[in-house]
């Protein structure tokens, strides 16, 4: 498992103070569930140990969604 930083260099786990637990090339899946009613459910299953996962900040998540947020609202006028 690796990261990068802002400019797509590889950057080692240990840098971010993570554990080198996880599975290398192992994945995260993200499973989206549709509630009805406008609401989806989100469930993260991730590769890190716990501890790594708690000190991990969110942020990447966050745009990520934001991006997938904006893509399903330019879909939805589309039609």
């Amino acid at each position: 498992m690796y990261f990068s930083d802002s400019k797509g260099n590889k950057v080692e786990p240990e840098e971010y103070g993570i554990e080198h637990e996880a599975i290398d090339d192992a994945r995260d899946v993200v499973i989206f569930e549709d509630l009805g009613n406008g609401q989806t459910k989100l469930t993260l299953i991730g590769n890190d140990p716990m501890e790594s996962a708690k000190r991990r900040p969110i942020r990447g998540w966050v745009e990520t969604l934001d991006k997938i947020a904006a893509v399903v609202a330019e879909l939805a006028q589309a039609k």
